[in-house]
């Protein structure tokens, strides 16, 4: 129970920070990669106006001055006087042929050169699957009429993989800090949930303890009341007020005795020691035993009783055929006793490709669906006021917990027409045929 408990506090609580450490990671890759771009934008700017100043004050601009502009920062750099390039053929070869790119950048642009005023524009434009930014701009010359139009235009491949390493780097990051986080979860729920352990363990043990203790007096009080239950020596019967005395005190004992049982059970499934002897089981015969046990109880109690199995042999099963008993005479007793007398009470079985599933069928009342979720919880029973002492409200809390120590599934449903029907899905034995079509079942 608890190790179900630390796993999904463990899961959740890192699920949760993992979750916070994302979001303020992810906030910071996305802050972080606004920035670089805004600071890439500006370099750009920056060597735009390098250049200008130059062009504008009427010096002479050299080209390897141009040539290491182009290179550091990725881009081409074209200068036309008076639509005519001037003899700077550039410093490197970028992946699209260069004078697509100028044509390319003159149409994004959309300077006029023959405008008297100063013009300047960013653009963007891609090219065979390349992002392209760039910058244009007419520069007016110092003394002079004629206005110089330059275009810078930066291949944004290199800023495109510096943000994916960027990202990468920010994943990794929070991987790790997820790592990190899930270490001090785990270690602050054990050490959280520590205290709760030991003492249901304690409580545990109690329970244990104490229905052991309580078998020896039980045991002793129901020999005194069998003695009692003698006949004299002097041969006079007994009172019948204190024969109706002796068979309520024995009646409560063997009802104390089965609360005994039930709960050394529950306390043996909780701590891990129920003792079992696993053997291949043919299921064929035994449900037919189990129908043939249980079906003079059934007729005693007015209800018909039958077993519906497929014609074909069902798949044996691996389990402990004790338990088993257990399991249905649980599920048995409960539909005997809470459905109406007459009605029938069925045993079916069918074969599946994982195994076998076998049902407990009655037509009775039923269970409304906030009993159906509730009926397998220990010491709950439908009868809210627990004026009935024919049950603890254990039964079937039992009955799961054998379920489960076979991985087998018990689950609760409604029967077609009213009634309830309890379904135990088994997994078939290593080695046990597996029937695919189960065919026609057939009435005992």
């Amino acid at each position: 129970m608890f190790k179900g408990l630390q796993r999904r506090l463990f899961w959740t609580f890192t699920a949760l920070t993992s979750l916070v450490l994302g979001v303020a990671l992810a906030v910071t890759c996305r802050q972080a990669a606004r920035e670089y771009r805004a600071g890439n934008a500006l370099l750009l700017a920056n060597t735009f106006s390098s250049i200008e100043d130059i062009l504008s004050s009427g010096d002479a601009i050299q080209d390897s001055w141009l040539a290491r502009l182009e290179v550091e920062n990725l881009c081409i750099i074209h200068i036309e006087d008076n639509g005519t390039p001037l003899l700077f053929q550039g410093a490197w070869a970028p992946a699209t042929d260069r004078e697509q790119l100028i044509r390319l950048a003159v149409a994004s642009a959309g300077l006029h050169a023959d405008h008297p005023a100063r013009q300047q524009v960013s653009f963007s434009m891609e090219e065979a699957g390349i992002t392209y930014q760039g910058m244009a701009g007419v520069i007016l010359r110092y003394n002079s009429a004629q206005p110089l139009t330059l275009y810078l235009i930066q291949d944004t491949r290199a800023a495109a993989a510096h943000l994916r390493q960027m990202g990468w780097e920010y994943f990794g990051l929070w991987c790790a800090g997820t790592l990190v986080l899930a270490l001090i979860c785990r270690f602050q729920v054990r050490r959280s949930l520590r205290s709760t352990v030991e003492a249901v363990r304690q409580q545990r043990e109690f329970v244990a303890a104490a229905g052991h203790e309580l078998r020896s007096p039980l045991a002793v009080i129901k020999a005194s009341l069998s003695a009692a239950r003698l006949p004299r020596a002097d041969g006079a019967a007994l009172p019948a007020e204190v024969l109706r005395y002796l068979d309520t005190a024995g009646a409560e004992a063997d009802r104390m005795a089965r609360l005994t049982d039930d709960l050394l059970l529950l306390a043996g499934s909780d701590a891990g020691v129920w003792h079992t002897r696993l053997e291949t089981l043919e299921t064929d015969t035994f449900l037919i035993e189990l129908y043939e046990r249980f079906s003079p109880l059934a007729q005693a109690a007015g209800h018909p009783l039958q077993l519906l199995l497929p014609d074909d042999a069902l798949p044996a099963l691996r389990a402990d055929e004790q338990r088993l008993e257990q399991l249905f005479a649980v599920l048995l007793n409960n539909a005997l006793e809470y459905t109406p007398a007459s009605t029938p009470v069925e045993i079916a079985a069918t074969a599946h490709r994982s195994g076998v599933t076998v049902e407990v069928i009655d037509h009775g009342p039923g269970l409304t669906d906030e009993e159906k979720k509730k009926v397998f919880q220990r010491f709950y029973r439908a009868d809210a006021s627990r004026t009935g002492k024919a049950h603890f409200g254990l039964g079937l809390s039992v009955a799961s917990e054998i379920a489960a120590l076979h991985h087998a599934h018990l689950s609760v449903q409604d029967t077609p027409g009213g009634g309830a029907t309890f379904r135990v899905r088994f997994p078939a034995a290593q080695g046990g045929a597996i029937l695919s079509c189960p065919g026609q079942r057939e009435r005992v």
